[in-house]
């Protein structure tokens, strides 16, 4: 045997054609044979003992290690985000809470925006010497494209992160608003509306995603409480804003206060905000829920990452949402809540100025009861919602059962707030009819706005629960419904009065509202229903 044919012990040896050049190969295809080796008849080193080769396949393995790679970025390059293997929801709760206090502020934009010219629709109308419709057509487009444009938003959000889209939306906005600002006639003013809202639309579907990202189902209620005040608020602060502004500076005034607004949240997110989403998570997430088996699933995840890097997001497919029964109910419900609260305000200002004779500085004040109401109805809101929940997943715990998602949903506590709406809409409508004291129809706005939220909460956080990998897109079926009735509203308000006086409209409202809540009831009793169509559709 000619010993000097078998390699050293340490010695590299070249393998199918590949290049032994050391360590530092990108691709090594080089072993080191081990201290044990025989040789064949004929002197020929053997090896006998199986050696373990890295797999440059694997894209996650590559995430992995570019994700540890140091990072480095200038003071003024705010647009890079680090990237981190840190669980958003484990966050400290300071820094929680200012992403909370971010998107809730940043959620404010697109219905503060709708609504703070509301005082000045006279002052609008006269300006460019047009009809009542017309000028509510400027503050329907802008509700109108709040509905579909998260759509978009969404998509995007759910696959590439939130950060930038933000910035990027936000950015819109603002000069979109101060196109409104300068404009000089009703069909500049409802164009550039309608631009504007494509940005401000961006928060309403995506901030739920960022908040999913950073809190549990257990704590999820409360931080979605100061979340939704942004749509319930915003219509009630937007006014009292506008009345001051448009009695001191004129009707200009309000987009230029909303577009410093917009500027404002911009440099917040440039500053303040992270980057919550996490695609690998996100991607694991989506495969627990389809039910990859554990030997199959980095094969699975693999391939699902290299599909979302090809292709395009598709702007309409957060719809594919709304085949769900469960989420096409809860959205119809939180749609028909929403356009009845933009009725109810855009009425306000029209009531308030041409019945009852008050100028834009009151008329703003008048939506102060509606504000505190939403404000408060939010707070209760979200802490039954979060009671509820929990309360019900300690029973199930107890008892070794399983938890779902409907465990959020109380019937008894939906039932008596849609009952007590009947109430105070049929109070609100038949005072204003019978020319009441003004005082007696703002009353009954803040017992009105305080309890559309305590639905409003419970079954957007619902929504989150129910598809959490893919919480934006959800969201953003809610908001394109909420907005959608919205527009409706808001556009016929003034014909509706018209036709069917306040008293019956608002009656009728109602009624709707009791009506349209009973398919919730089916939602909370069909769980596995619904956990079942989530797991077959691979959502």
């Amino acid at each position: 045997m000619d010993e000097k044919n078998i390699p050293s012990a340490h010695e590299k040896i070249q393998i199918d054609g590949g290049s032994s050049s050391g360590g530092d190969d990108e691709h090594p295809a080089s072993f080191v044979i081990p201290d044990a080796s025989t040789t064949s008849d004929n002197g020929t080193a053997v090896v006998k003992t199986m050696i373990t080769v890295h797999d440059n396949n694997d894209d996650y393995d590559d995430d992995d290690a570019q994700t540890k790679a140091a990072f480095t970025k200038k003071w003024w390059e705010f647009w890079k985000t680090e990237p981190s293997d840190v669980d958003p929801l484990t966050f400290s709760t300071a820094k929680k809470y200012m992403i909370l206090f971010i998107i809730a502020s940043a959620g404010t934009m697109a219905p503060i925006s709708s609504t703070v010219y509301y005082p000045a629709l006279v002052n609008v109308q006269e300006a460019f010497n047009t009809t009542d419709t017309a000028v509510n057509a400027s503050v329907s487009l802008f509700v109108f494209v709040t509905a579909i444009c998260p759509l978009m938003w969404a998509s995007w959000s759910d696959r590439g992160g939130r950060r930038n889209i933000y910035l990027l939306s936000f950015a819109i906005t603002v000069v979109g608003t101060v196109l409104c600002a300068v404009s000089v006639n009703i069909a500049m003013l409802i164009v550039f509306r309608g631009i504007s809202a494509v940005g401000a639309s961006s928060v309403q579907s995506m901030g739920a995603g960022t908040l999913s990202d950073i809190y549990d189902s257990h704590e999820r209620g409360r931080a979605y409480a100061w979340y939704v005040l942004g749509p319930i608020m915003g219509p009630a602060i937007g006014p009292i804003i506008g009345g001051f502004l448009t009695e001191a500076f004129g009707w200009r005034a309000t987009f230029w206060f909303s577009a410093s607004f917009g500027l404002g949240i911009f440099l917040l997110i440039l500053f303040f905000l992270p980057e919550t989403f996490r695609h690998k998570e996100k991607v694991q997430a989506i495969a627990e829920e389809e039910g990859i088996e554990n030997d199959n699933r980095s094969k699975e995840l693999t391939e699902k990452k290299r599909k979302h890097k090809i292709r395009f997001a598709n702007p309409l497919s957060p719809l594919r949402f709304l085949l769900f029964p469960n989420v096409s109910f809860s959205v119809l419900y939180l749609g028909i809540l929403f356009g009845v609260y933009y009725l109810m305000n855009t009425s306000f200002a029209w009531v308030f100025a041409n019945q009852y004779k008050l100028d834009s500085g009151i008329i703003g004040v008048c939506y102060l009861p509606a504000a505190i109401g939403g404000m408060i109805g939010g707070n209760i809101g979200g802490r039954l919602s979060d009671f509820v929940y929990n309360n019900n997943v300690k029973k199930a715990t107890d008892n070794q059962q399983t938890t779902n998602p409907e465990m959020r949903l109380s019937i008894p506590l939906l039932g008596v707030v849609a009952l007590f709406l009947l109430g105070v809409l049929t109070g609100y409508g038949w005072t204003v009819k019978q020319n009441v004291h003004y005082a007696a129809p703002m009353a009954f706005s803040f017992f009105v706005s305080g309890s559309i939220m305590l639905p409003h909460v419970t079954l957007t956080t619902y929504l989150v629960d129910s598809h959490r990998s893919h919480a934006a897109s959800a969201t953003s079926c809610n908001n394109l419904s909420r907005y959608l009735f919205a527009g409706v509203g808001t556009l016929t308000s003034s014909d509706l009065m018209r036709a069917m006086g306040t008293g019956i409209l608002f009656t009728g409202c109602g009624v709707l509202i009791v009506l349209l809540g009973l398919p919730v009831l089916y939602v909370k009793m069909k769980p596995q229903k619904w956990a079942q169509m989530r797991k077959a559709r691979g959502l």
